[in-house]
């Protein structure tokens, strides 16, 4: 079956029940069927069918799952984009997709699209058609839709994953307990395949999705979203798992079941939640996009953490594992090879790249299935005599940071392109345990090169360091000899000048994991991330004041200017709203490009009061 089809069975079933709640507003399952009956009749007329695509450039909201159901029902395959993206990578991803329509939250629209050949559209604008069922001719080998990863050539790789591999996720499989009494948590962003397990896990079961709106939600938000909805599934990150369990492990323990991956999990946190909360089934689950967010999943147990690392575990069902050598034949237990994956989960391809989906996708020799094929995930697994796998690394020059694949030669090709560099290599290090960075290293001039990849990179992409070397060094054969790349050194250190910029820079420091950080340094320009601003504000909440909002640390990022906004009481989350902009950070403080500061961050009464410059927004793209 589709995945409208199995919707629209569960709407069936339960259609008074609450499908989908967002803050005050909430829908049934037959509100939702409606509300996405009514968007598909008009896609339908606006040429979106079998084969084609619709963008959408909508945050966590009851539009976009109503949005997301209708392009299904009306044939087609939806394109998720991330706000966050840089403008360029995002018009990458539009151009390649060639979507036939664009649906756009209008306070999500900037200058990029102005005069779009793409025709963008409102959800709204489809509120008088009928409510009644479309006529339907999708199979399960048709596209649902298009996710984007990283790719080595600089240009983004389009994964088509079809209604099938969805399907297979979240119906008849064992690794996670699925029905109409849970309640899934909709947290990971729409371009993020993680959300496929947080939404269709839930509406396919007829279950309730409880959507977190805010872009960037802190570590507090999502445990008041788990009391106030009583949430009893969800999936963290890694780093996001590590975050909960080191400042709100209270709130986790409300959970019946915490799926989390997307990079190696800790066994001191691990241990931790298991003992702290015995009534939570904690399951690891691995897989990439290629193969629709889990190949394998385990449920944790203490005595998995006897051998020091935390098991990916087995297929889930209508998956298969093979552990092969580089001949691809079959390597004994206990012998590290890499990962192949194959079953129902398995991807069509890239979309408009057919030499890497050859590459990457091949024939599968142990599916019973003629034309099967199997996806060569290039992670190094090796398996236990019980069938369990391991993880042990990577193949190729691929990293995951929180919960983000990272692709080396991208980052490489993109400092190339830099007019004011030679040459260029970008290492992950690990100078302080548990502190994973990405560190660029480049022979010639450092002017203009951390904001032009700002420009060209998604934010988790971006180097947090750049050492300037008169020449890489070279090793006997001609190739970089990394052994004698130097690790970031410190520059000029002002000293805090009183006790709250002490205790601020010690917090720094932990989070950041740099020995010395001077009072005027910028968070963002040491290589901060989103996921460690939130860690920073948890800790800066617990050990000087929980009068202090996230946006306080966007709009104040260094030492200096956030220890006189603390001494004065003054936060952002506390003061009067003057106008719709009084909220976003302003350049004076943060760095330019593409960082957190300069994301998205449009709460739901901000958008309230931004309507009339988001219609105009809208006419403007449509060049109206």
């Amino acid at each position: 079956m589709t995945v409208h089809a199995l919707f629209e069975d569960a709407a069936v079933r339960s259609p008074g029940s609450p499908a989908v709640v967002c803050g005050d507003t909430s829908l049934s399952y037959a509100e939702l069927d409606a509300r996405s009956n009514q968007l598909a009749r008009y896609l339908r007329g606006q040429g979106v069918s079998s084969g084609t695509r619709v963008a959408m450039l909508l945050p966590r909201s009851i539009d976009a799952i109503v949005t997301m159901l209708a392009v299904l029902k009306a044939g087609g395959a939806f394109v998720p984009l991330d706000p966050a993206y840089p403008a360029a990578q995002l018009a990458a991803v539009v151009a390649d997709s060639d979507p036939v329509r664009i649906i756009a939250d209008p306070t999500l629209l900037t200058g990029q699209f102005a005069g779009s050949p793409v025709p963008i559209l409102t959800s709204l604008e489809a509120t008088a058609e009928s409510t009644a069922p479309l006529p339907d001719n999708v199979t399960p080998e048709d596209p649902a839709y298009v996710m984007y990863t990283s790719g080595s050539t600089g240009r983004p790789k389009g994964v088509l994953v079809p209604h099938r591999a969805i399907v297979r996720l979240v119906i008849g499989t064992g690794y996670a307990r699925f029905g109409p009494e849970e309640v899934f948590l909709q947290l990971a962003p729409l371009a993020f395949d993680a959300s496929t397990f947080e939404i269709w896990g839930s509406l396919l079961h007829g279950a309730k999705l409880a959507i977190l709106p805010d872009a960037r939600p802190t570590l507090n938000d999502i445990a008041d979203a788990i009391a106030h909805h009583g949430v009893t599934t969800m999936w963290l990150t890694a780093g996001l798992f590590h975050l909960m369990v080191d400042h709100r492990i209270d709130a986790l323990g409300r959970l019946r079941q915490l799926l989390a991956g997307g990079d190696v999990l800790s066994p001191t946190h691990v241990r931790a939640l298991l003992e702290a909360a015995p009534g939570c089934r904690l399951i690891n689950g691995y897989g990439p996009t290629e193969n629709t967010t889990f190949t394998c999943c385990h449920t944790i147990t203490l005595a998995d953490l006897e051998g020091g690392s935390v098991p990916i575990g087995r297929p889930i069902a209508g998956s298969t594992a093979h552990v092969l050598d580089a001949a691809m034949q079959p390597v004994p237990d206990g012998v590290e090879g890499q990962l192949c994956t194959g079953g129902s989960g398995v991807a069509l391809g890239y979309l408009g790249q057919p030499e890497l989906s050859a590459e990457k996708f091949v024939p599968d020799p142990f599916a019973e299935t003629p034309g099967a094929r199997m996806y060569l995930t290039g992670d190094l697994v090796r398996r236990r005599p019980d069938g369990v796998l391991l993880f042990v690394g990577r193949l190729d020059r691929q990293a995951k940071i929180n919960g983000h694949r990272v692709e080396f030669d991208e980052i490489e090709l993109a400092l190339r392109r830099q007019p004011t560099v030679r040459d260029a290599i970008v290492l992950l290090r690990e100078d302080t345990p548990g502190r994973k960075r990405l560190v660029a290293y480049i022979a010639g001039s450092p002017d203009g090169v951390m904001d032009g990849l700002r420009a060209a990179l998604p934010e988790w992409s971006v180097p947090s360091a750049l050492i300037v070397l008169p020449e890489l060094p070279l090793n006997a054969n001609g190739k970089v000899d990394r052994s004698r790349l130097p690790p970031p050194a410190s520059g000029p250190v002002l000293a805090p000048a009183n006790q709250t910029e002490q205790a601020l820079a010690d917090i720094w420091r932990r989070v950041l994991g740099v020995a010395e950080i001077s009072r005027d340094a910028n968070f963002f320009d040491l290589g901060g991330t989103s996921l460690q601003l939130i860690e920073a504000h948890a800790e800066i909440q617990r050990s000087l004041t929980p009068n202090v909002g996230l946006m306080d640390l966007f709009r104040d990022p260094s030492i200096g200017a956030l220890a006189a906004r603390l001494s004065h009481g003054i936060s952002l989350r506390n003061s009067p709203m003057r106008s719709p902009n009084d909220n976003v950070p302003s350049n004076d403080h943060v760095p330019s490009g593409n960082n957190p500061a300069r994301s998205t961050l449009v709460t739901a009464a901000q958008r309230a009061s931004q309507g009339a410059e988001a219609l105009r927004r809208l006419r403007e793209a449509r060049g109206q």
